[in-house]
């Protein structure tokens, strides 16, 4: 609850420029991911994000995987509340690798 409060300040203190300049900003951090081979690809085929990881995603150590996702998290839930989760998903095997959302406390990999 307070997280949302505090979200609500802060949104209410944030001119729209700016609010755009962070969207943006995100989505070029995402495309710089998958240039760089961490992600392979971000779409949203259903009701959820789902985020193609590449082998280079699990060379990295648990935290910057977390922050990482979480910008994948942040871009898509600004655009829309009701994408709370991002399915993870390895681009190799196409199994479900794991999930991020901030209701159950971040990224949880299987």
């Amino acid at each position: 609850m307070f997280r949302k409060v505090l979200l609500a300040v802060l949104l209410s203190s944030v001119c729209l420029g700016a609010f755009a300049d962070m969207q943006s900003d995100r989505k070029a951090f995402i495309q710089k991911l998958i240039n760089n081979g961490i992600f392979q690809k971000v779409e949203v085929p259903a009701s959820l994000p789902h985020l193609w990881v590449k082998p280079a995603f699990y060379a990295l150590d648990f935290d910057t995987k977390s922050q990482f996702v979480n910008v994948v998290y942040a871009y898509y839930i600004t655009q829309n509340p009701k994408y709370n989760i991002v399915v993870l998903y390895d681009s190799q095997t196409g199994k479900e690798v794991g999930k991020y959302t901030e209701v159950y406390g971040g990224l949880k990999l299987k």
